[in-house]
């Protein structure tokens, strides 16, 4: 007998132990709420065998009658308590909405009651009493009542599911969920426990052996079942943009273009993003025969956000840049345009230059945007230091001017994002113009392609160790000698 029960508390501690991991897991690993019902199933499981446990090893001892008796009601309300959340935790996963009313009957009163009862029971011996001795009894409501109501809250739910899964297929409420898995583990606690009285006798029968197992199962296969979502989740959004990145690059120009009617100036440029998708944009197009048009911007935010206005405002710009006689006129409707309905606030700094292929002069407008780098022949870099009005889609009646400026043979002008002025190394230090400049004046006799490759190089070199923050964009104009 002695042996008997030293397995049976053995059996006992170890379900304690596995339900307290899963339940640490469930709030540190899994990150479920306190207020979940998984974790109210496993902390009132926990208490529930906690609480059998002590009285198992209290019973017998009649100067703790006392804390017998609050062991006894600890473990009523954790066993009915863990029925209910059971119970509430199937019923929603089905998609089955109980109304306010039915919920206080359903639940409600018979909780209330069991609650009151059970507190009572040092008085009433209703649900278990404790003899001179310190013996305790299960009072006549602890095998009847009680327990049918417990039973009631653990087979109700798999009878509803194995209805859905078999003659109510089509009566399945919208949302619901119904798997074989769950059939299983809403009959298993119940089953695992008559299957142990059958074997082993009421006497050293626990029900915490079966919750433990239950529980281990739901877990393993909510695990499960969230991994394999999430991962399904992921795969779409990263297919999402993949398309969107795609679509993106396409909306660019290429980054080599040959203009047939121009060939005495070479435009080149390039975008790296921090993300799959960038809020950086550049663009190149010729006008009429003897203008072209060239701009650089860098919108606000990061991510899909910033790369859905950079459409907008790419499409916007080009548009009024194929309709407007100059680069203020652009700017002056495009921010007027960007204003319209703006509720996120977002905003794009911006470069626009127009070149006149006759005169070679170039007409520009910086909407708060990076200096361009301008490196005439045989000079050294210097930067284009004029603003002309606030960045795009600031504020809608703003005005904005612009600038003339005569380019000659071997002049070269560099458009780029704070993305690479703004780029830091391991010890928070930024890249900066100086940097910049110096690498285009030591690169002057090399191709714009080559120029570009050489920076983005440097700023990689620059800021190794340090994620990319932000997206590298340049543009670089070259007039031929």
């Amino acid at each position: 007998m002695q042996t008997d029960f030293k397995l049976y508390i053995e059996i006992l501690f170890i379900g304690l132990i596995i339900l307290t991991i899963l339940y640490i897991n469930s709030i540190f690993l899994y990150k479920q709420k306190l207020s979940d019902r998984i974790t109210l199933m496993l902390l009132f499981s926990v208490i529930m065998s906690a609480s059998e446990i002590l009285w198992s090893l209290f019973d017998g001892h009649p100067d703790l009658r006392l804390f017998l008796y609050c062991i006894i009601y600890s473990y009523s309300v954790s066993f009915l308590l863990f029925a209910v959340f059971f119970n509430r935790y199937l019923i929603e996963r089905f998609g089955l909405h109980i109304s306010r009313r039915l919920s206080m009957i359903i639940y409600g009163l018979p909780v209330t009651t069991g609650l009151l009862t059970t507190l009572t029971t040092p008085f009433t011996g209703l649900i278990a009493w404790v003899d001179e001795n310190g013996i305790a009894h299960e009072g006549p409501l602890f095998d009847g009542l009680f327990y049918w109501i417990v039973l009631a809250y653990l087979f109700i739910p798999p009878i509803i599911a194995l209805y859905f899964f078999t003659l109510g297929r089509e009566k399945k409420p919208a949302g619901g969920e119904v798997t074989v898995s769950m059939i299983i583990f809403g009959i298993m606690a119940p089953v695992l426990y008559f299957l142990e009285l059958a074997t082993i006798g009421d006497k050293y029968s626990t029900l915490s052996l079966p919750v433990v197992l239950a529980l281990m199962y739901l877990i393993t296969n909510e695990s499960t079942h969230t991994a394999l979502k999430t991962q399904a989740q992921i795969e779409a959004v990263e297919s999402d943009l993949r398309i969107a990145s795609r679509i993106q690059a396409d909306a660019l120009p290429d980054v080599a273009p040959e203009f047939a009617n121009h060939m005495d100036l070479v435009l080149r440029g390039s975008m790296n993003t921090a993300r799959e998708v960038g809020g950086d944009f550049f663009d190149y197009f010729p006008i009429d025969d003897n203008r072209i048009c060239f701009l650089i911007a860098d919108v606000s935010g990061k991510g899909t956000p910033a790369a859905l206005f950079m459409m907008t405002a790419k499409t916007v710009i080009k548009d009024y840049a194929l309709t407007r006689g100059s680069t203020s006129e652009i700017f002056t409707e495009v921010n007027a345009r960007l204003c319209e309905n703006n509720k996120t606030g977002m905003f794009a700094t911006a470069w626009i230059g127009i070149l006149d292929t006759r005169t070679m002069t170039l007409q520009y407008t910086n909407a708060g945007h990076n200096y361009p780098i301008l490196q005439r022949r045989g000079q050294p870099c210097e930067e284009m230091k004029k603003v002309h009005g606030l960045f795009l889609a600031g504020m809608e009646f703003t005005q904005y001017k612009e600038d003339e400026l005569h380019l000659a043979p071997g002049d070269r002008l560099l458009l780029y994002t704070d993305g690479v002025d703004e780029a830091h190394d391991i010890n928070n230090r930024l890249y900066g113009e100086d940097r910049l400049m110096s690498i285009v004046d030591n690169t002057r006799d090399l191709p714009g392609e080559q120029v570009l490759e050489r920076i983005l190089a440097d700023v990689g070199e620059f800021a190794a160790g340090v994620p990319q923050f932000d997206d590298i964009t340049m543009v670089i104009l070259t007039i031929k000698e």
